[in-house]
């Protein structure tokens, strides 16, 4: 066809984001921030839910020029983008900047190999970790800390937990030093194996967010997914979307219960797959408002087609192979999601999907989640979920984001406005990519999806709070 065609990008939903310490699983093409750890369920439920070991770091893919540079192997090592103070890689010697390369002797080619080596581990267990640093490896004996508890300015930080099936999970919840009953942000975040537990301080944009509502006197509540960080259950990748979704239920269901809350007055804001889980929820549980930001509100296979074709015309391919591309796709979305049949039995029907099967589902997996997860999902009446209950709804959408498709957005607002007129609105934010990243173009957010660090784009902060007081303050 002329030139060569370069990879699509495969829909990443919201598994970079930053609240805390992200793992993007078996996705190398996310943006990754730190470290979580996986872990079974329990014996049995009662009890405080005791901390995990934690490294304390924040983690990338080592990029393909850093590679080269450091002459590493494809797949070879991860780059230690940040050492938070006080954590076990912090007292240990590791320096941002590093290149983890083994544990325990043990080489470490992706995230989830850090994760495992590192679930398997108790709090005091020593162990070591084989670096390069400058050009030379170093190796580094090291004691396993548990992860740090948050502290806030001017409100508490309870570490709670809720029974969600087999598996205890963990709630963080912030309380306002003043007396009184207090309004709630409730949030849902992203898609991947993403750890919430982190202090709110911190530079993430889960935290920024959640800081703001905090120090205004907000209680806010983050939940760890089952299997991350102190939750149980897991393992994540083998979760279904039921499972997810009642951790969420259980947790709203428990603090709307508190004392200090004002349960006429709680608010939910979901981001990305947080966004479709949110709907889902508030058609339960009474709730004040919800608020969305780059998220689906069509159908599974739309989303996959639209995305599918939209990262790859930005990353140039012939407009032919998109075509070919896209019919063998909804023909494999089609046997996997309705059909709900393994990749393996496809192909046993359908061997010329092999080439399309590899990049959706690699290794039986879709973006680093079980074909049941998204199987459970495609199920799903969105529309008919966002029809439901009488709340507010905000639907946000980063002009610069080529994750989620803007049209989803204003479309979520019509539904919410037929059904409860004046109540559904739809604002579209400049300047900002899915992962809450100041961006020129859509075309930028795509060439630094895969670099570290960038410029938070504190107008998701403003936008939120400014419609959450309006709509508080409604009756």
């Amino acid at each position: 066809m002329g030139k060569k065609v370069r990879r699509i990008l495969l829909p990443l939903m919201a598994m970079i984001l930053a609240g805390a310490t992200v793992n993007a699983s078996a996705i190398p093409s996310a943006v990754v921030f730190g470290l979580s750890v996986l872990h079974a369920a329990p014996a049995e439920q009662d009890g405080e839910l005791p901390r995990r070991g934690y490294l304390g770091t924040r983690l990338v893919p080592v990029p393909d020029e850093v590679r080269e540079h450091a002459q590493l192997e494809s797949g070879e090592g991860i780059l230690i983008e940040a050492v938070f103070p006080g954590t076990t890689a912090d007292t240990g010697g590791i320096q941002a900047g590093d290149i983890l390369l083994a544990l325990n002797g043990r080489k470490i080619g992706i995230i989830p190999d850090l994760i495992k080596a590192i679930a398997g581990m108790t709090v005091g267990q020593k162990f070591e970790v084989t670096l390069l640093r400058s050009g030379r490896r170093v190796t580094l004996p090291l004691i396993l800390k548990e992860r740090p508890r948050d502290r806030g300015k001017n409100f508490g930080v309870l570490y709670h937990h809720v029974v969600s099936g087999a598996a205890r999970i963990r709630t963080i919840v912030t309380r306002p030093q003043t007396p009184g009953r207090h309004p709630v942000l409730l949030l849902l975040q992203g898609l991947g194996p993403t750890t919430i537990d982190e202090p709110l301080s911190g530079p993430e944009p889960y935290s920024r967010i959640l800081n703001e509502f905090a120090e205004s006197g907000y209680v806010t509540v983050r939940v760890e997914k089952p299997g991350i960080g102190d939750s149980e259950g897991g393992p994540f990748a083998d979760l279904d979307f039921q499972t997810e979704l009642d951790a969420y239920r259980q947790a709203l269901t428990e603090v709307r219960k508190y004392s200090f809350v004002d349960a006429d007055k709680v608010f939910i804001f979901g981001h990305s797959m947080g966004g479709v889980l949110g709907p889902i929820i508030a058609s339960e549980i009474p709730i004040k408002g919800i608020a969305v930001y780059g998220t689906v509100a069509k159908t599974l296979t739309e989303y996959f087609l639209e995305n599918w074709r939209r990262q790859a015309v930005l990353a140039g391919n012939d407009p032919a192979h998109i075509d070919s591309t896209l019919r063998d796709l909804a023909v494999a979305l089609h046997y996997l999601l309705m059909e709900q049949k393994a990749p393996d039995e496809i192909l046993r029907v359908r061997p010329d999907l092999r080439s399309t099967l590899a990049k959706l589902a690699p290794a039986g997996r879709i973006v680093g989640r079980s074909v049941r997860f998204w199987s459970q999902l495609a199920t799903q009446n969105l529309p008919a979920y966002w029809a439901k209950g009488n709340a507010d709804v905000l639907a946000l959408w980063g002009r610069n984001d080529f994750i989620a498709t803007e049209a989803d957005h204003p479309f979520i607002a019509e539904i919410v406005s037929k059904a409860r007129p004046g109540k559904g609105t739809y604002i579209a934010l400049e300047g900002s990519d899915h992962g809450f990243r100041r961006t020129t173009s859509i075309e930028d957010s795509l060439a630094r999806w895969n670099s570290p660090g960038g410029e938070f784009n504190s107008q998701i902060i403003t936008t939120l709070k400014e419609w959450m007081e309006k709509v508080r303050m409604s009756q």
